[in-house]
């Protein structure tokens, strides 16, 4: 057997699990092949013994049940208990023992069954212990049969010459032990011929079926325990990619921010578990934000220490001074430097200024970017440039674009574009646009939603061949108030966040009756992510609230990180009140209230964003 104490892999017991499955089927039939002997018992098949007939009617049920009980367990977690395989080996053999008493001459073909059963475990241990356990059983049966079982004329030597002439048989114990009597004193002692002459024979064949077998255990056991090693170590490979996603996943920045000027989500989702997709964003100064996406040739760790080198090398130089193009080139020199397997990585980065919407922006053999707004979206006009990381000097220039307020940015990868439908086809850069002028979105969180259901709808069941990477920065402009603050997700907390909106409403001279209805909508998706998001058990919650004061628009931006929860997805249509689950009336009135909301889930993390004009 795979040592347990010293390999925990799950491999071994899943196997186990396996077998004992199959087993208990085994027994199933066995039971009901238990049944069909003691039918032909009772209709006199067998020459059963008159003493013997109520053995018989006791023992078959009992090995019956004995036999079908696995089959009870087969969809449950015992057939994984360490011991179950124990059980199932020792029952079978108990009814195969009680048949060799029963009907030794016909039942002789069950031992090597047993040994065949025990080596399907793939653990030589257990096919030695049921081989000896067999040798030892083999024999006593013989002796107990002589007695208590069908008359066998080989083990007494042949029948009994009855005053007609004829053959009998005997059947009684008494009997049966006067007969061999009988015959030791005439010089022929069956309890030694039976054991040289009827048990050995067998015994031998008996042992080069466990020796045949046994060796194809080992070769068996071998194999698994070769494949549970690989498995560990693949399992183990697995864990340290993990770790190095999460460190990737750490090097970005956050998926979600949204302040008075500016609002920007992200999300990288890789093909493999770690990935050479990279988005970021850097503060350049209280005016400035510098955004930057990129796509690094190859996949897996490679590309993702490639894609770390990258963005360390922009976060160095993007709060120097330098323009756009002036950045990527250093980025190309850094890069460049110790690059023997010829990598390379495009590039787009532009960098916006809040107080304007001004954006100088260059491009290194990257997509052309999304831009615009109500559904008046179109592909950024920008010279392709060369990508970096190949030629040490690299021909790319600065180009220049106003955002107007309410203007969206989007970055993206080519693995949106190259995604492919199960024939093959690819999502392509028309349906991509298409996507973003259907409809007028809410905000970029919906736009952000509404793109990945699009590729998942276009994708279907077909695996993701390449990184999916888009970020999206929307210009506000304007002039707008603005405040974000954290809680802790607990009930106590309701009346301290009820508090954070009611103080906002009164400095932004809110009407009352909005402030009000303000305060059922923050109380209701408050309570709903304390009771079904974190389950009460608390958890982090970001309030950000944003009053645009030209415009009138009052939003509401709401991120936790508990479960995937989408409070906007409860049906109340045609439902009474009494049918709703707890929240859903309050999220009706919730909708009824704010005139546009949108959910997004994104690296763990819940985004609601519900807007009112007034």
């Amino acid at each position: 057997m795979i040592n347990a104490k010293k390999n925990y892999s799950t491999k071994y017991y899943d196997n186990e699990a396996d077998a004992n499955k199959h087993m208990s089927y085994v027994n199933g039939a066995a039971g009901l092949l238990a049944i069909v002997i003691w039918i032909l018992y009772l209709t006199g098949v067998f020459l059963i013994p008159k003493h013997f007939y109520l053995v018989v009617c006791i023992l078959f049920p009992i090995a019956a049940v004995l036999l079908f009980i696995p089959m009870f367990f087969i969809k449950t977690d015992v057939i994984r208990k360490p011991g179950y395989k124990y059980f199932i080996l020792f029952s079978l053999l108990a009814v195969i023992i009680a048949l060799n008493i029963s009907i030794p001459k016909h039942s002789l073909l069950f031992w090597p069954f047993a040994i065949l059963i025990a080596n399907h475990y793939y653990n030589p241990t257990i096919g030695r212990v049921i081989y000896i356990v067999c040798l030892v059983a083999m024999l006593l049966c013989m002796y107990f049969g002589m007695f208590f079982g069908e008359f066998d004329e080989n083990l007494f030597g042949g029948g009994v010459i009855l005053p007609d002439g004829s053959i009998g048989t005997v059947e009684t114990i008494q009997e049966r032990i006067d007969l061999l009597r009988d015959r030791m004193a005439a010089g022929d002692n069956r309890y030694l011929k039976v054991l040289l002459y009827y048990y050995f024979p067998r015994a031998a064949c008996l042992s080069l079926f466990f020796l045949v077998s046994n060796l194809l255990n080992r070769r068996t056991y071998k194999l698994l325990d070769d494949e549970v090693k690989i498995h560990d170590e693949q399992q183990k490979s697995k864990t340290e990619l993990n770790v190095a996603r999460d460190i990737q996943m750490q090097t970005l920045p956050d998926e979600f921010i949204s302040n008075k000027d500016v609002e920007i989500v992200g999300e990288l989702k890789a093909a493999r578990e770690v990935g050479g997709d990279l988005y970021d964003y850097v503060d350049i100064d209280e005016h400035r934000v510098a955004l930057l996406i990129g796509d690094v040739s190859g996949k897996g760790v490679p590309a993702a220490m490639f894609m770390m080198k990258t963005i360390t090398s922009f976060r160095d130089l993007a709060t120097v001074g330098k323009t756009p193009s002036q950045i990527l080139k250093e980025i190309n020199t850094s890069i460049m430097k110790g690059n023997k397997a010829g990598m390379f990585v495009t590039c787009f980065l532009a960098i916006i200024d809040k107080r304007n919407g001004k954006m100088v922006y260059a491009n290194a053999g990257h997509n052309p970017p999304i831009v615009g707004s109500s559904q008046n979206f179109e592909f950024l006009k920008c010279n392709h440039g060369l990508l970096l990381g190949c030629f040490k000097n690299v021909r790319i220039s600065d180009e220049e674009i106003t955002l107007k307020p309410g203007d969206s940015l989007t970055l993206y990868t080519d693995g949106i574009t190259e995604a492919r439908d199960p024939s093959g086809a690819f999502f392509g850069e028309e349906r991509l646009l298409k996507a973003f002028n259907k409809k007028d979105y809410t905000s970029i969180v919906e736009v952000h939603h509404s793109i990945k259901d699009e590729i998942a709808e276009f994708v279907k069941d077909a695996p993701q061949s390449d990184d999916i990477t888009f970020i999206t920065l929307k210009y506000r402009g304007g002039s707008y108030s603005y405040i974000e603050k954290e809680f802790n997700g607990i009930k106590e907390n309701i009346a301290d966040m009820l508090s954070f909106i009611k103080d906002f409403a009164s400095d932004n001279e809110f009407p009352g009756s909005f402030t009000n209805k303000l305060l059922i909508v923050g109380d209701e998706l408050f309570s709903n992510i304390v009771r079904h998001g974190y389950e009460s058990k608390g958890g982090p919650i970001f309030v950000r609230l944003l009053f645009n004061e030209d415009t009138k628009e009052f939003s509401l931006t709401i991120v936790d990180k508990a479960k995937e929860f989408n409070q906007l997805n409860v049906d109340i249509v045609n439902k009474e009140v009494k049918h709703l689950r707890v929240g859903g009336l309050g999220i009706s009135i919730v909708k009824n209230i704010m005139s546009e909301y949108a959910y997004d889930h994104i690296n763990g993390k819940n985004i609601l964003v519900l807007k009112k004009r007034f």
